[in-house]
This record gives C-alpha cells, structure tokens and sequence, in this order.
C-alpha cells in the first residue's frame, strides 16, 4: 500500500461527513416585490411535532417585515436544525430556521 493511498483513506471520513452535512442543508428562497434591499433581517425557529405533522408555533413573516412590499423570506433545515435534531428527536419534534431579509 502506497503512502499516497494510505493518506487518502484517512481523508474519507472527513470527507464523508462534509458531504452528507452539506447535503443536508436544504433552503427555499420567496421573494416579495423587488426582494430585499439589504437593510436588515430576522431569523425565527419554527418547531414542529410528530416529524412535521403539526405546527408547533406560527412564524408571521409580515410581522417580521412590517409595513414593507419588498422582502424575501428564507426557510432552511441548515446545520443549527441539524444539531438540534438528536435533541428532539425523541420527542418527535423538528426544526426550520425562517428568515426575512428586507
């Protein structure tokens, strides 16, 4: 076995678990009118139970972005989520992070 193989098979499981942490971030983007202006944001956590069956706690994007007719909204399962789903797990929760960028 070459010095060069053996180098990589101690990159795989970095490798691997980069891949599968990117992989699992997953993000649907909404843009309001014109979309954000870049002048602000606000991140809320949206929970919900029995793995996504019912809604825990609503998330009013227009309170977010009051009396504004251009933003855009960001709902994410992103790395945060992902930490805290072997958290909730047992309690059949899981988590969204939302986004309003105005």
């Amino acid at each position: 076995m070459s010095a060069q193989s053996s180098s990589y098979r101690r990159l795989l499981p970095a490798f691997a678990l980069a891949v599968s942490t990117l992989a699992g971030c997953v993000s649907h983007q909404h843009t309001i009118g014109l979309g954000a202006t870049g002048t602000g944001q606000q991140t809320a956590r949206q929970f919900f139970f029995l793995f996504g069956l019912f809604q825990v706690n609503e998330i009013d994007t227009q309170r977010m972005a009051p009396d504004l007719t251009s933003y855009s909204i960001e709902t994410r399962f992103g790395v945060v989520d992902m930490l805290l789903a072997p958290l909730l797990a047992p309690l059949t929760m899981t988590t969204r992070t939302v986004t309003v960028r105005t």
